[in-house]
């Protein structure tokens, strides 16, 4: 669940099964209190995790967003550029040894990111430095719609990241997240972006996919099932 990290432990403190927990974080000390975290409160969240003995394999319990610009909207910069703050957040994260790190680069809007081209300066940026730190770095390759930036500027950073080796991208519905408001990227794009440069899903996955009757044996989509789903699945 994408919610507060206090939230979280109140749910652990519950009984309640938590997998990962989930927090936004930035790179100075001022824009994390900004966002309601201090490491010592992430150091809690993350040993309350682990005390549940959920994983199976490894003890990676922690899920982390960042991006561009939540320094700056906080003012808590300290003059220093957005990247060098965004690789700061990077550090953060590697400390509590993540399952997965993820920048929103797009989303905070065109007072941070002006246009396209900025985002997908950015998003390279940050895919560079999450590799450069050691943190598996996933791309929400995404804009807000009063940033002057289109579905062509995302279509060209996410074949940069594909090139680029990144970890993973987001899945939203039609890539528009109605919620939040700003566009993003959907499942098509996931299979384009697979289909074009060769790219395979994680090997459990694609296990799964193949016993659930989703792709064939060499990873292509099957037609959707004419008897109803439960059926389908039971079968």
């Amino acid at each position: 669940m994408l919610t507060h990290v206090t939230n979280t432990l109140a749910a652990i403190e519950q009984g309640a099964p938590v997998d990962l927990v989930f927090q936004s974080i930035a790179g100075t000390e001022r824009a994390n209190a900004s966002f309601g975290v201090s490491l010592a409160l992430l150091e809690e969240a993350h040993e309350a995790a682990l005390s549940l003995g959920r994983g199976t394999v490894g003890d990676n319990v922690m899920y982390f967003e960042m991006g561009q610009g939540s320094t700056l909207s906080a003012n808590a910069h300290h003059g220093v550029d957005q990247q060098t703050c965004e690789a700061r957040a990077y550090a953060v994260a590697h400390r509590f040894r993540p399952l997965l790190t993820n920048t929103v680069v797009g989303f905070i809007g065109p007072e941070y990111l002006y246009d396209g081209r900025q985002i997908i300066r950015a998003g390279l940026e940050d895919h560079f430095c999450g590799k450069l730190l050691g943190v598996p770095m996933g791309v929400d390759i995404c804009y807000t719609n009063h940033a002057e930036a289109d579905s062509d500027d995302m279509d060209a950073l996410l074949t940069l990241l594909g090139a680029a080796n990144v970890n993973f991208i987001m899945g939203v519905p039609g890539a528009d997240d109605v919620m939040l408001n700003y566009q993003s990227t959907s499942f098509h794009d996931a299979l384009y972006i697979c289909r074009a440069l060769d790219l395979k899903r994680a090997p459990e996955f694609e296990s799964w996919l193949h016993t659930m009757r989703v792709t064939d044996a060499h990873g292509a989509l099957l037609a959707a099932p004419t008897q109803p789903l439960l059926e389908w699945i039971d079968a």
